[in-house]
């Protein structure tokens, strides 16, 4: 049986919502609870902003290329080797797919170094461990991600369904950035939650690219890249200090691999 349109979009759209109401009732919980213990001091606050201030042009440069890769998606679908109807079944498997690429999305964004000093290095720049850390994101993201999706779309399922589900998987995050859920059991081995998500985070070497799922950790139990949730996890990069303005955020993770007697590095060095 064929699923209303309007079910569906209405569905993800519900989903999309609560990710995002999810993270800003954490993010608010976060800081009373910080407040009422005295762990909101201005170093955590000025991080906490910093998280937060690409958050303006990302929004900008989202509505931007919507348009632009929402055409991309059409295209490719009108190329289709078969065009998928939207029912119970395609739904599902649509949403695996999503889940499958994002996987390969943010793995490759981990192991190739162009991807991660072009953009994900900003997202674990950060020593602390907060909701405004979900939104420490680069515009550049939004510029390539989608590519990882495009496949779907050509194998015949619907755009939009492909695209709704891409959108829930990058807003799932939004909750997952906390440090005020602990453990929940055996979702921890199955799902992308709170703890699972503070190990990919983690600054040590047994935890480097690790839990790099969105929603589920089938994939990375299928390709050895699930880690089980830990204590005492130290957040950031290792080697590389915590930027402190918004353009350290973009600059920084490539000055590692600038040349050793190179002149940025050399001004590095004598700070």
């Amino acid at each position: 049986m064929t699923v209303s349109l309007f079910d569906w979009r209405l569905g993800i759209s519900a989903l999309i919502g609560i990710s995002i109401a999810a993270g800003l009732v954490l993010g608010i919980a976060e800081v009373l609870e910080m407040r009422a213990d005295g762990r909101l001091g201005r170093a955590r606050v000025h991080e906490m902003l910093l998280s937060l201030s690409p958050l303006p042009i990302n929004v900008v440069v989202t509505l931007g290329l919507a348009g632009v890769w929402g055409a991309f998606y059409v295209e490719a679908h009108a190329l289709a080797v078969a065009h998928w109807p939207v029912n119970g079944w395609t739904i599902a498997l649509a949403f695996l797919a999503a889940d499958f690429s994002y996987y390969w999305e943010h793995r490759c964004a981990h192991r190739l170094p162009w991807l991660w000093g072009l953009y994900h290095a900003i997202h674990h720049s950060s020593a602390d461990y907060t909701i405004a850390t979900a939104y420490r994101v680069s515009c550049i993201n939004q510029v390539l991600s989608p590519a990882f999706y495009l496949p779907w779309v050509l194998l015949g399922f619907d755009p939009l369904l492909i695209a709704g589900w891409q959108l829930f998987a990058f807003h799932y995050q939004a909750w997952l950035h906390t440090e005020t859920i602990g453990t929940l059991g055996w979702l921890d081995a199955w799902f992308n939650t709170p703890a699972v998500h503070r190990v990919h985070h983690s600054n040590a070497l047994a935890h480097r690219d690790r839990n790099l799922g969105a929603v589920s950790m089938v994939w990375d139990r299928l390709f050895g890249t699930y880690a089980r949730p830990v204590a005492g996890v130290v957040y950031g990069i290792p080697g590389m200090a915590p930027p402190r303005s918004m353009i350290a955020l973009y600059v920084d993770p490539w000055r590692r691999w600038l040349p050793q007697g190179s002149t940025a590095n050399k001004r590095r060095e004598r700070r």
